[in-house]
This record gives C-alpha cells, structure tokens and sequence, in this order.
C-alpha cells in the first residue's frame, strides 16, 4: 500500500495542473499471496519470477507508462524477463532516492545518510552503492533494515506498535553514526514510511537529534511524471483510478491507509476503500 502515497499526489496534481481533459490511473498491487510478500519468498529468483508474472499482466492494461512505487521491486526490475522485451517505459522509484540523497550530501560535504528500508532494499546496498558510483564516500553512507515495519504500518501508521519498532530501529541506526552534529540525512527508502512521518520525525530527533532531515523520494517520483507535461492545456481535468489486487487486503488496513490519504486525495481514498480484488489479477 505504500505507492498509493505516490499514486495519490499524481491524482491530486494531475486536477490541478489541467494537462489532459481526461487521465486514468491504475494502482495495481503486485502482493503476490495472501499471506507472504516478495521479502517472504525462499531467494531472489523466486522474486523475479513472480514479479515478472505481474509486469506481463500489468502490460495486458495498456498502460502509456509503468511506475513501479515500490523499492524492493524497483530493485528486481532490471533483472526480470519483461525489462528486455516491453516496449512501454518504466520507471523505478530507486534512481529518485539516490539523486535526492547525492544531491544533499553534495551540498553538505560532512554529511551522513541513513538508508532506511525493507530487509531486502538495506541488503542490497543498490541506494549505497549509485552513491559510490557518484562520488559519495562510503563510511558516509549508513544502511537500517526496519524488517517488517512497513506491514505494520498499514495497520495503522499511529500506533503505538509502529513507534516501538521504529524506536528499536533507530536505537541501531544512531550506533552507526558517527557523532560529530554534521547533517544526517534519513531516508525513506520504503514508500509506506510516509505514513508515519510524524513517528519517524518524533523517533529520529529523540534518537539522533535536531540535526536531522527526512528525505522522502515519492516526492520525487510523482513530480518526475507531472513535470512531463504542460499546465493549463485545458479547462478541467477528469481523474479516475481503479486499484487492483489480488489478494484481499484487511478492513482494518484499508480503512487506516484511505484515512491516511484522505487530506491529500479524496479520490485515492475512496478508489482504495472500493478497490477489486481479483484472485487471478496475474498468475505464476
């Protein structure tokens, strides 16, 4: 449920901007089992399979353009099947993050960046090491898997349950830094963090300091596609969004994540709280 924060501020902006008389959204929701995610899935080729089942079905939609809004999967892309064939353009929110963080760290020399992300994202160094290959030195560059905080954050981005996990994690994070009051920058390399801003805002100064800023790439991602395109081209832009899954998502997430997006798109809202569930969405 994380990309839904990106889906939402393209929505939102794409009414405003009034580039197109008429824009149709899907989220598609790669989750490929009820009860186990891709960072449950027995080794990487097992999640390059199945993800590549959903990006051939995604395809079948005809979409004009693919966002992956997700970092595990942003990761796996370039190693699936469907990234030497398709012929629709596809971006990754991956290459967001580590500009976003070069171009901090570049204006503030004695700067840190905490990675924080999935198990599977922080593992595999991909944010660290685009920041190598640009210049960044690597002692400043602090990986934190936040291991399966992002589950628990769609079950209500304010619970109590949240702020403790995310207490524990950014004990082990501050370890690591080196503490000279330079800049850190915390990243979030997970789009379900967004959720809980104000907790990672609350746990990072309590942990680490005033001297903290919180980088969020999904910002980056959904200006990248609205800066593509012209403003005031027509009178009034019509938006509709489906989302789809496969799986059966909990009422009580559902109900946590649509509250949670309602300040910024009603329509994101109430599209997930209607949202098609769909057992055979993609098959593997």
């Amino acid at each position: 449920m994380g990309g839904l924060s990106i889906c939402a501020d393209i929505a939102n902006e794409f009414k405003d901007r009034r580039s197109f008389g008429q824009v149709d959204l899907t989220y598609f929701n790669a989750w490929p089992e009820q009860n186990r995610g891709y960072n449950s899935l027995p080794d990487t080729a097992e999640r390059i399979r199945v993800f590549n089942a959903a990006l051939v079905a995604i395809e079948k939609l005809n979409p004009d353009l693919i966002l992956i809004a997700c970092n595990t999967l942003s990761i796996l892309y370039p190693q699936t099947p469907f990234a030497g064939t398709t012929d629709v353009p596809v971006v990754g929110i991956v290459d967001f993050g580590v500009q976003m963080v070069y171009e901090h760290m570049v204006a503030t020399p004695d700067s840190q960046a905490i990675i924080l992300g999935t198990l599977t994202t922080v593992t595999s160094e991909t944010h660290k090491k685009g920041l190598i290959e640009k210049g960044i030195a690597p002692e400043r560059i602090i990986g934190q898997p936040c291991d399966q905080l992002a589950t628990r954050i769609e079950s209500g981005p304010g619970e109590e349950a949240v702020g403790q996990m995310m207490d524990g994690f950014l004990t082990e994070a501050a370890a690591k830094i080196d503490r000279n009051d330079a800049p850190v920058y915390a990243v979030f390399c997970c789009t379900h963090f967004e959720y809980a801003w104000d907790l990672f805002d609350h746990w990072l100064g309590h942990h680490i300091g005033d001297n903290v800023t919180i980088l969020n790439p999904n910002t980056a991602m959904s200006s990248y596609v609205l800066d593509q395109y012209p403003e005031g081209r027509v009178a009034e832009t019509n938006v509709t969004l489906t989302v789809l899954s496969r799986i059966t998502w909990h009422d009580n997430k559902v109900i946590a994540i649509a509250e949670a997006l309602s300040t910024v798109s009603p329509l994101t809202a109430e599209a997930l709280k209607n949202y098609r569930q769909d057992p055979e969405l993609f098959t593997f």
